[in-house]
């Protein structure tokens, strides 16, 4: 199997779609408008994102004083933005991979990770800088209250930037507990 980058199907596509279309055949026009689509997809793609983002950054706009976490939240403490929560609690979803182990709605899951929702901070002090700090180095097994070992950033390939907006929505979450 041949490797190719995007550049160069694109290329090719570009290049294939001018020659069929001088032809001037059926079956030319048919494939210089297949190439012609190819070419758009890396656009289509961009503007996919980019659409993504915006709802992201509409949802956190939203989360502003209101729900976060799935809890009534106060305002966010300094340095924590309804941004970095809502980009957090995505990863926190996805590449984070903390929903493995803590569950979807971070309540934890029995003998891998600890609930995150209620009001006890068992490795941190609960803020978010001191919730990002347990994220970066993990918890060793013999200290951890499931007996399971934490990995440093869970074992996912999160940056650090990444660490402190999963840090900020997992703040929200220990924040609706009573």
């Amino acid at each position: 199997m041949y490797r190719t980058s995007g550049f160069a199907v694109v290329a090719l596509s570009l290049s294939l779609s001018a020659l069929l279309a001088c032809g001037g055949s059926e079956t030319g026009q048919q494939e210089a408008a297949a190439g012609q689509t190819a070419a758009a997809q890396p656009t289509q793609m961009a503007e996919a994102q980019q659409m993504a983002q915006a709802q992201q950054m509409a949802e956190a706009q939203q989360m502003e004083g209101h729900e976060m976490g799935g809890q009534q939240q106060a305002a966010l403490p300094e340095g924590v933005t309804p941004e970095m929560v809502a980009q957090g609690k995505q990863l926190y979803g996805g590449a984070g991979l903390c929903n493995v182990c803590h569950g979807p709605d971070g309540k934890g899951v029995p003998n891998l990770g600890s609930n995150l929702v209620d009001s006890e901070w068992v490795h941190s002090d609960g803020s978010p800088a001191g919730i990002a700090k347990t994220i970066m180095s993990g918890v060793d097994a013999s200290k951890s209250t499931t007996g399971t070992a934490m990995p440093a950033k869970g074992g996912s390939g999160i940056t650090d930037e990444q660490v402190k907006a999963v840090a900020a929505y997992v703040y929200t979450l220990g924040k609706g507990a009573k």
